[in-house]
């Protein structure tokens, strides 16, 4: 509530909605059902900036949006995560991967815990995970893409 002109538009940059925001017909005295869900997240994270929390806890921060969107959240998330600690939790592997700490759950239990290194040499849940998630983007054929 304290937040200066220029505080607010810092966070929205750092969350990546700020160019969105002045192409807005009100700015930023738009209200937030004019905004797409993914714009909504951004304007969460902007507040999340605005308060600078010394804990964040995130539970799957980027459901149900596009790549475009999943893209500018997951560079926020990444600027979120500085000095703070950050809990998260996601299906989306790309979001975690480099993470202190991973914390694998299945039917309610903790089954590994560790680096994405150390569970992957570990071969147990999270490679399966892993390999899953990796098939089901197609990683060879987008690593093709990206040399060719």
């Amino acid at each position: 509530m304290n937040a200066t002109d220029e505080d607010i538009i810092i966070a929205a940059k750092k969350a990546s909605i700020h160019e969105q925001i002045i192409n807005l017909a009100e700015g930023y005295e738009s209200t937030a059902k004019s905004l797409s869900g993914g714009q909504q997240q951004r304007i969460a994270l902007a507040r999340m900036f605005l308060k600078d929390p010394p804990i964040v806890f995130l539970d799957e921060p980027t459901a149900s949006l596009d790549a475009i969107a999943s893209q500018q959240v997951k560079k926020s998330l990444d600027l979120i995560k500085k000095d703070r600690t950050v809990i998260m939790v996601s299906h989306n592997i790309a979001q975690i991967i480099d993470a202190d700490d991973l914390v694998v759950i299945e039917d309610g239990r903790v089954v590994e815990t560790g680096t994405h290194e150390a569970l992957y040499e570990k071969h147990g849940k999270y490679f399966e995970i892993f390999n899953a998630m990796s098939d089901s983007l197609n990683l060879d054929k987008i690593s093709q893409t990206l040399k060719g």
